[in-house]
């Protein structure tokens, strides 16, 4: 599995299909029962935002997919049988949201018998246009097929609020997957990439899916149920929490909530078309060794990231007390293969003072990721609330916010065996839509055998030049460690002074 820009999936020339409901299956989603229970947090900020752009006549950018490929003829009535399957044991994929403009969302829920129905899906195949039968310009009038037709496929207030398509070629064939995010994240997307190849497999073989990839109902719990819990415990935090207490510590602390600490090219409140930059950082006995120094340490490489990052801003900003905003899964065991959008975020907060070496940094780096999972199992609307009535922070200064996420590629289901739903993971792209930001979030992914970082930056010259300096540091930091065992948290220390500082 790979993390990277939409564009760089390019299919072989093939034939095109587009998975879509019958008109039984729509008739089913019109005739569709409510819901009870409010979306989660984050669904809902993402419904106000969809809903303020749908007013104002915007293009509805938010959603993250998956591309891959499948080996074996293609074999259409199989594939949307396995897709009903999928459907049915996900209820969260089955929703989509009422929205009115002054009213709240109102969830509705297609009943699981509709998509299991014989007749639930149909392909309907995509014309291209003359002359898309070869090489670059089938994968150029592809994407620009999906450019204009999936913001309308993949939004909350319609179902489905995915697209689905696959190229058929002759002996196997690749399939791209995009989803409104109010219905999913990028471990959902990863595990997907792996889940309906091996349900349309075992379908064809009359077997049994692998349950590490097809999860039993005990590890794929209610997403209703996990949203309805998390606003439950929300209700039990105050304004004298320990939990608000830290995070009011770190935004009174750095001034706020973390931003692109160098010049992006943009005017305050001023945002830019996304573009993703994929920057290497270390690989192959470079990443061994990195992790080595890191648990020599008692530090992981996720801790040594965030400990370089630090260190990065310190040296060109000179800011000694670093906070970041990391994503955090929320998934238990219950939920463990859950569809649905199960994340929190927690501040992520390192103390340089009186540090002179990355090693030292480490323990404190680790320390920060320790308290952040303490932290995230407060919902941060809790703390954001109270903090945005108290007058510490600005509704402003909410939009867009840094992120700092780690992905371990390696511990997803389908990253293991040989089948077809782990040939579908282990050869899968993962992307996002590419809409507009005036930040630069990072996410950091590692596999079997190389580290990496895919940020979404502003599609200006400052902005990348300013990410490509940014994660310059980074990288020669965490090679510094993994190669020489340490690195200054200053500029410019011989390499010998450095052994020798390593070594006392």
């Amino acid at each position: 599995m790979r993390l990277g820009p939409l564009a760089d999936w390019r299919p072989a020339p093939g034939r095109v299909w587009e998975v879509r409901p019958t008109p039984a299956t729509r008739a089913a989603v019109a005739a569709s029962p409510v819901s009870p229970g409010a979306p989660s947090f984050l669904q809902g900020d993402h419904l106000g935002a969809f809903a303020a752009l749908r007013d104002a006549g915007g293009t509805h950018l938010a959603w993250t997919g998956v591309a891959s490929v499948v080996r074996g003829p293609f074999d259409g009535a199989r594939w949307c049988r396995a897709l009903g399957t999928f459907l049915a044991d996900h209820e969260g994929q089955r929703t989509w949201f009422d929205l009115a403009t002054d009213a709240p969302p109102v969830r509705r829920l297609l009943p699981a018998a509709a998509v299991t129905a014989p007749d639930a899906f149909e392909l309907v195949e995509v014309d291209l246009g003359p002359g898309s039968g070869a090489g670059a310009d089938f994968a150029d009038r592809l994407q620009d097929w999906i450019a204009a037709t999936f913001p309308d496929r993949c939004r909350p207030d319609a179902w489905p609020a995915f697209g689905l398509v696959v190229v058929e070629q002759a002996d196997r064939f690749e399939f791209i997957w995009c989803c409104d995010h109010a219905f999913t994240d990028a471990a959902s997307q990863l595990m997907l990439s792996a889940e309906l190849p091996e349900r349309y497999d075992a379908l064809g073989r009359a077997g049994v899916p692998d349950p590490t990839i097809v999860a039993p109902p005990d590890a794929r719990g209610s997403f209703l149920g996990h949203a309805a819990d998390e606003r439950d415990r929300a209700s039990t935090y105050g304004p004298r929490s320990p939990e608000v207490a830290r995070w009011r510590e770190a935004v009174v602390t750095h001034g706020g909530l973390p931003h692109f600490p160098l010049d992006l090219g943009l005017a305050p409140g001023e945002s830019a078309p996304v573009r993703v930059l994929e920057l290497d950082l270390v690989d192959g006995e470079d990443l061994v060794s990195l992790e080595k120094q890191a648990k020599a340490r008692g530090a992981r490489v996720p801790s040594a990231v965030v400990a370089a990052c630090a260190v990065t801003e310190l040296r060109l900003t000179g800011r000694d007390r670093y906070l970041g905003v990391t994503v955090m899964g929320t998934r238990d065991r219950e939920h463990a293969q859950t569809q649905g959008w199960l994340c929190n975020f927690a501040p992520l907060m390192v103390d340089l003072r009186g540090l002179d070496r990355l090693g030292a940094v480490l323990p404190r780096a680790e320390a920060a990721f320790n308290e952040a999972r303490d932290l995230a199992r407060m919902p941060v609307h809790a703390a954001l609330g109270i903090l945005l009535a108290e007058g510490t922070l600005s509704p402003e200064s909410l939009g867009s916010p840094q992120l700092l996420s780690y992905l371990d590629l390696r511990w997803f289901p389908g990253a293991r065996g040989s089948g077809a739903g782990a040939t579908g993971y282990q050869e899968g792209l993962h992307f996002t839509a590419e809409g507009r930001t005036r930040n630069a979030s990072s996410w950091f992914n590692r596999d079997r055998d190389r580290l990496y970082v895919d940020v979404q930056t502003p599609d200006t010259p400052e902005a990348v030049a300013s990410v490509r300096q940014y994660f310059g540091q980074v990288r020669s930091l965490l090679l510094s460690l993994a190669q020489m065992g340490d690195a200054w948290v200053g500029v410019g220390a011989p390499p010998a002074r450095l052994h020798a500082a390593h070594a006392g």
